[in-house]
Formats: structure tokens, C-alpha cells, sequence
């Protein structure tokens, strides 16, 4: 397929003012999440190809179309895409608890090919495996004189009905934490702090008086506020409790493991039932493992050095090796430039 130009359109729209996609490392809920996307860039215009956000190429010039995750039926941007007749593409990025539209059939007819990062659709042929990707490090830290606490989580608040959700696992972990453990666990994120009666106040009352804002928000002790990277917070810790916000869902893994693994942090994981088909088992704490919290603590607490260290190694063989390539920003754009331009 010949292509001079590809129009990428992400679900949340700040991505796609002003190339920001393309433009910027960071999104909103975590550190360098868009580095993929600039590999896109970079290895396209190696290739002749200009990619860019719907908004920046004339309707004219644009060859195909990539829609990052299902957009709302209504959404200018589809509406032309469909209309103009060119293909278009799908990316999965979300889950079906936060974008069930990306799972329903009558929304895939619309596509070419879907990337996403669920085993149980990979095909190879239309339904094509395409995981998170990441700018994979050589080395890791690993200063143990840096650790100042056993445990944190940094996560947002969010409550859902679906019963493979894993956000009441979170709430969980930290109730336990804070009854049981709490001067060895901390608690970051965006939400917390945040009420669900509050939020449905007029704004100006909020500026005005801004503990309206926190009506019906978790009573949570632990909470240390908002962080600006990851990373340099995370590192200060031994453990990271790091829970999809869906579980057993195959081939579904995000940044929250990997956030973990850059900084030089064991990750306690919950999410795909499949990860140890693509992490290796000796690189985190599985929380399958434990009855309960208690055990889980055990374990942490108890952990001597030499053992913590392996992990650290373990982590760091796995991110410089062949087996971490599907995870790089690499392979990512390659995945998807190629199987366009195959069309």
C-alpha cells in the first residue's frame, strides 16, 4: 500500500491539539507514555510517511487513518474518516471496564486491522497483538541505601461495577496497610482527595471554599498527594503495589509494572492471568500467591537483601533482553507501520 501521510486521532482529545501526541513524552496519568508514538513518527518519515494528528494534515492529503481507541459515535473527526473513504485502524489501549466500546464487533467492522494488546483476540491477520511499549532501559537502580519505606501505591481513585475490576483490590490493600502497617506504606495518586459529592458542585463554590471539593472522598490516612514523576517517588520505596484496573484479562499489561521496574522497585502485580507468559515470574511478587494481606506482608517485610537484589537482577536481565522487545517502543511502531502499509 502506498501511503504519503497517516492521521492519528487519540480518545482524549488534549492528545491531538497541537500534535501533542506526537510532540510530548508524557500523558496525563503517567511518565513517558507517548514515547511510543514518536518512534511512530520517527520511523515513518524514515520510511517517506508523515504521521501527524488529524488536526495538522489538510482532509486531502491524509492516505489512512488510526483511531487510538474507539471514539464516540458522534466524533467529527470519525465521521470524516469514514466518509472520505480511506482505511482506517484501530488501537486498543484501553480496557472494556474504562472504553467498552473497543470490545464491541459492530464498532470493528469500521476497521482494516485492530492492534490490541488482548491474547485471546490476536488473530495475526486482522486482530493484530500490539502491547504497551516503552523506552527500555540498559540498567536499572539498584541502591538499597535509597529505600526509605517498605510499600507504596500510586494510583488514581476510581470505583467501578464490573466484576473483573480491580480498583476495589487497590482500596483494599491500602484499608489493610493502614490498620495494620502504617508507618510502611504510603499512598499517591490523583482522586483520593477528591469527593463524589463534590465534584458535582458548581466550580466557583469549589474555588471558594475548597473543602466542599472533598464531600464523599475515601477517609485515607496514607495519602501523600500527587507526585510529578513516578519514578523518582517510587524508587524511594521497596515495593510497589501495582494492580491493572482490570483483571485476568490475557495479554493485558500496562505501565504500572514497568513503572515499577525503571525505578528500581519490586512490583507486587495483579492483572493478566497470562503475565508470566511474557514477564518472567522471578521479576515480581504475584499476589496470587497470598491468602491474604498478612502473608503478603510476611513476605515483603521479611525479604533479606540477597533475595531483594535478585529481583533487581532478574528485572534488569528481563529489560535488556530479547524477551522484552514486544515491549519496546521499537516494536511498537514497526508492528504498526508495517501492517498499514501492508493494508
Amino acid at each position: 500500500m502506498s501511503l504519503a501521510t497517516i492521521a492519528f486521532h487519540n480518545l482524549y482529545e488534549e492528545l491531538n491539539r497541537d500534535d501533542r501526541l506526537f510532540e510530548h513524552r508524557d500523558a496525563l496519568i503517567g511518565d513517558d507514555l507517548l514515547l511510543p508514538f514518536g518512534e511512530v513518527r520517527r520511523m515513518a518519515a524514515a520510511r517517506g510517511i508523515e504521521a501527524a494528528t488529524i488536526p495538522v494534515l489538510p482532509l486531502d492529503r491524509i492516505d489512512a487513518y488510526v483511531f487510538i481507541d474507539m471514539p464516540d459515535p458522534g466524533c467529527r473527526a470519525f465521521r470524516r474518516a469514514l466518509a472520505s473513504g480511506r482505511p482506517l485502524y484501530l488501537i486498543i489501549m484501553e480496557s472494556r471496564l474504562v472504553r467498552p466500546q473497543n470490545y464491541d464487533p459492530a464498532n470493528h467492522r469500521h476497521f482494516r486491522k485492530i492492534f490490541t494488546y488482548d491474547d485471546s483476540q490476536v488473530d495475526g491477520e486482522r486482530f493484530v497483538k500490539l502491547n504497551y511499549a516503552f523506552s527500555l532501559p540498559g540498567c536499572i537502580p539498584r541502591n538499597l541505601a535509597g529505600k526509605e519505606k517498605l510499600c507504596v501505591m500510586i494510583a488514581g481513585y476510581k470505583t467501578s461495577p464490573h466484576p473483573q475490576e480491580l480498583y476495589g483490590e487497590r482500596l483494599a490493600a491500602i484499608r489493610w496497610f493502614e490498620r495494620n502497617r502504617p508507618s510502611d506504606f504510603d499512598l499517591y495518586g490523583i482522586g483520593w482527595n477528591q469527593g463524589w459529592l463534590g465534584r458535582r458542585l458548581p466550580q466557583g463554590l469549589i474555588r471558594r471554599w475548597e473543602w466542599l471539593g472533598r464531600l464523599g472522598a475515601p477517609d485515607v490516612s496514607s495519602f501523600r498527594g500527587r507526585v510529578a514523576r513516578k519514578r523518582d517517588v517510587m524508587g524511594r520505596y521497596r515495593f510497589a503495589l501495582c494492580y491493572e484496573n482490570i483483571r485476568d484479562v490475557p495479554g493485558y499489561i500496562t505501565e504500572k509494572i514497568f513503572d515499577a521496574f525503571f525505578a528500581g522497585t519490586v512490583p507486587v502485580y495483579r492483572g493478566a492471568d497470562n503475565v508470566t507468559d511474557h514477564i518472567p515470574a522471578e521479576c515480581f511478587v504475584d499476589l496470587r500467591r497470598f491468602p491474604d494481606y498478612a502473608a503478603l506482608y510476611e513476605e515483603l517485610s521479611s525479604m533479606p537483601d540477597k533475595l531483594y537484589l535478585e529481583y533487581l537482577a532478574n528485572i534488569e536481565g528481563f529489560l535488556t533482553s530479547e524477551r522484552a522487545y514486544p515491549f519496546s517502543c521499537a516494536c511498537f511502531a514497526e508492528t504498526l507501520l508495517s501492517e498499514i502499509m501492508r493494508g
